[in-house]
């Protein structure tokens, strides 16, 4: 990368009726970061997030490329964060028959956001998005960063969309998780990941590998991470990248805003006034 803009890559076939509209935002002194939208162009199109707004006329240039958004009839919000919903206004505007699927808490940090709400389809517990020949079932991602976040499983296709799940921090853009060295996707996964779920350090390591556990079960074909190249077979790589970061490795409290943390410099400090 020559600056340190956005910028939409070539749009991507992943061969299982989804696509993927691929942006990397570079970050200083870190690498980059993959910032994906997903298109399926099928009996009922649906668009997954709404890419970067400082990358809004190419991000809707390459959408318009795949479908003419009178023809879109849903939008997954994955959830509110600025990278997921950048263009969700501009797209609504062109895309009259679309309905944004969101949870309620969703709902709320739209309106909050001052987004036009009229046209949300509530996604409530347990309910499942019809799409004509296939049924996208919502999941809750093993981590991430909002607590409103949804992926999802297509059923006809076994593709994963697991949200802010498995990203990772790159030295540059990659179409697929098959080109990127060993060593740098698992430091990219981990960096990424304690940056934002920094949870995770520390998180229930059993529940998590439960988690890690039962989306191997689901057995998905492809996994479509907003943060991740498109990643092809490649599940079970990356739930042993983070099963051996978070669930084997010991519980830490480095980060120093911990409640515990706080409590440990207060404590310290009060013995030692008394003391003095």
């Amino acid at each position: 990368m020559t600056d340190n803009n956005p910028v939409m890559l070539t749009t991507r076939e992943t061969g299982n009726d989804w696509c993927v509209l691929p942006a990397f935002l570079p970050l200083p002194g870190m690498g980059g970061l993959a910032v994906n939208a997903f298109l399926h162009k099928g009996q009922e199109p649906v668009l997954v997030d709404t890419g970067l707004a400082a990358l809004g006329d190419a991000f809707l240039e390459a959408l318009e490329a795949e479908i003419d958004l009178t023809d879109l009839r849903w939008i997954w919000l994955s959830h509110t964060d600025a990278d997921h919903i950048g263009n969700l206004a501009r797209i609504l505007e062109r895309a009259p028959r679309a309905r944004v699927v969101t949870s309620f808490l969703g709902m709320g940090k739209m309106g909050l956001l001052g987004l036009d709400v009229s046209r949300v389809q509530l996604l409530e517990p347990g309910a499942r998005l019809t799409l004509g020949d296939r049924e996208l079932v919502p999941l809750r991602p093993p981590y991430y960063d909002a607590p409103e976040t949804l992926g999802f499983l297509d059923t006809r296709s076994r593709t994963l969309f697991a949200a802010d799940s498995f990203g990772a921090l790159l030295p540059q853009p990659a179409e697929n998780v098959a080109e990127i060295e060993a060593q740098t996707l698992r430091a990219g996964m981990v960096t990424w990941s304690a940056i934002d779920a920094p949870w995770l350090a520390t998180v229930d390591r059993a529940a998590l590998g439960r988690s890690l556990h039962a989306l191997e079960r689901l057995a998905p074909t492809t996994v479509l991470s907003g943060h991740l190249p498109l990643a092809e077979g490649n599940l079970s790589t990356l739930t042993a990248l983070v099963h051996e970061a978070w669930c084997l490795a010991p519980a830490t409290e480095a980060d120093p805003q911990t409640i515990e943390a706080v409590a440990a410099l207060l404590d310290s400090g009060m013995e030692i006034r008394q003391e003095a």
